[in-house]
C-alpha cells in the first residue's frame, strides 16, 4: 500500500474517533483527546497558555511558578480560578499524583520529555512546549489552542498581541538606529544581566530599544562592574522576580557613573501575574509598558487600559483602575 494512502487512513483513524493529531515543540506526534476536562500543566510557562484560553474549571493541577505573594496578586488568582491553591503541584513532578487526578490532558516543558514518555505509557497525551521567541510564543499559543478545542480562541489572543506589537512597531519606525537607547536587563542579581539571545532582549528590540548585550549568546550572564561601565546602558530594566530593587543601584557608588543611574531611569518590571519578561502571551505587556519608557508618549495606546482589557477579555477578570494603579506605581 502506497504511503499516502496509510497517511490518510491514520488520519481517517484519527478522526473518526475525535482526536486531534498535533506536532509539539518538541517534534513529537500527540494525540489529543476531544474535548478535554481534566487538564494539568507541569511547567509553569505552560500554566501562563492555559488561563488565557481556558480559565480554570478544567484545570487539575498545575504549577503557578513565579506568580507573586503580593496580596492582590493572590486576591487576582483567586478571583480568576478560586481553587487554584488546591491544585498546586510541586517542583518535582510526581506521575502518581497526575493519575490520581485523572487528568485527560497534560502540557510540559521540552525539559519533560521523560515524564511525557511515563505518561505515554499509561495512555496520557502531553503536550510540550519550548517557546523562546516571539515566533514560538504565537506558535505555541495555536499548539495550545488546537489542543484544547479552542484554536478560535488562540487566534484573538495572538491578534491582540500582534496590534500591540505593530502599534509599537509603528510608532518607533522613524527612529534610527544610533538614537534608540542602549538597554540592559538585569536579573535576580545586580550584575546578572540577560544575554542578547535571550526573550528579555527580544523585547526590548521590539519596544524600540537595542540591547547592551546584543550578540552575547547564552542565557543569564554574570559579568562584572567594569563591564557595565563599558556598556554604559542609557536605560536598565529589572525583572520582577527576585530581591533586586532600583534604589540598590541607584545608591551604589559602583554605579553612580553608569549613564541610567545618572538620568534615573532604572526600572523595575510590574508583575501581576505571570512575569511579563518571560515567554508568555502576557509579554506583550511587557512590551507595551517598556516602550513607554523608551519613547514617552509616542505609542497610541494607553498601558493601564491596555492591561485592563487584557485580564477582562482573556482571564475573564475585572481589574479595576485602583487595583491596577498599586501594580503600576
Amino acid at each position: 500500500m502506497k504511503p499516502v494512502v496509510l497517511v490518510f487512513l491514520a488520519l481517517v483513524s484519527v478522526w473518526s474517533v475525535g482526536q486531534t493529531l498535533l506536532v509539539d515543540q518538541a517534534g513529537r506526534e500527540v494525540l489529543a483527546p476531544p474535548n478535554p476536562q481534566r487538564i494539568a500543566s507541569a511547567f509553569g510557562v505552560a500554566t501562563a497558555y492555559l488561563y488565557p484560553l481556558i480559565g480554570g474549571e478544567k484545570i487539575v493541577a498545575a504549577r503557578y511558578l513565579g506568580v507573586p505573594d503580593h496580596p492582590l496578586s493572590q486576591t487576582l488568582m483567586a478571583r480568576i480560578d478560586p481553587e487554584y491553591a488546591t491544585k498546586t503541584l510541586g517542583a518535582e513532578i510526581n506521575v502518581e499524583e497526575l493519575v490520581a487526578k485523572e487528568v485527560d490532558l497534560v502540557f510540559a516543558g521540552l525539559k519533560h520529555l521523560d515524564l511525557a514518555n511515563l505518561l505515554a505509557d499509561l495512555k496520557i497525551p502531553a503536550v510540550l512546549i519550548g517557546p523562546e521567541t516571539f515566533a514560538a510564543v504565537e506558535e505555541a499559543t495555536l499548539l495550545v489552542g488546537r489542543a484544547l478545542g479552542e484554536e478560535e480562541r488562540a487566534q484573538k489572543l495572538n491578534a491582540f498581541s500582534e496590534e500591540i506589537l505593530n502599534a509599537v512597531r509603528t510608532a518607533t519606525a522613524d527612529i534610527a538606529p544610533e538614537a534608540r537607547p542602549k538597554v540592559l536587563v538585569v536579573g535576580t542579581a545586580p550584575l546578572r544581566v540577560a544575554s542578547g539571545a535571550m526573550y528579555q532582549s527580544q523585547m526590548v528590540e521590539r519596544a524600540g530599544g537595542i540591547p547592551v548585550t546584543r550578540g552575547i549568546p547564552g542565557y543569564w550572564q554574570n559579568v562584572n562592574i567594569e563591564q557595565i561601565l563599558l556598556w554604559n546602558p542609557e536605560v536598565i530594566f529589572i525583572v520582577p522576580y527576585g530581591s533586586v530593587k532600583q534604589e540598590d543601584l541607584m545608591q551604589d557608588p559602583l554605579w553612580a557613573a553608569v549613564e541610567a543611574v545618572m538620568t534615573k531611569r532604572v526600572y523595575k518590571m510590574p508583575q501581576i501575574l505571570f512575569a511579563w519578561d518571560t515567554p508568555v502571551p502576557e509579554s506583550v505587556l511587557g512590551i507595551l509598558w517598556m516602550a513607554e519608557l523608551l519613547h514617552p508618549g509616542r505609542v497610541p495606546l494607553d498601558l493601564a487600559e491596555t492591561i485592563r482589557h487584557f485580564y477582562q477579555e482573556f482571564y475573564r477578570c475585572e481589574l479595576s483602575r485602583e487595583e491596577l494603579s498599586e501594580f503600576l506605581k
